[in-house]
């Protein structure tokens, strides 16, 4: 993951990516966590890619 940072989110952001782990989480049965990364590479942060993946506790 070298090629990736944390993701600067807006506060906005952060807790729609809380409210879709809470739903996976209901769909699943378990707890997870979505980790937001933007790629290190990107010109301009409008063009930064936020990618998310998904693991259990």
């Amino acid at each position: 993951m070298k090629n990736y940072l944390p993701a600067n989110l807006s506060p906005a952001q952060i807790e729609r990516l809380q409210q879709l782990e809470h739903e996976f989480a209901e769909l699943t049965g378990k707890p997870l966590v979505l980790i937001a990364y933007a790629s290190r590479n990107a010109r301009t942060a409008s063009s930064t890619s936020v990618h998310s993946t998904s693991t259990t506790k």
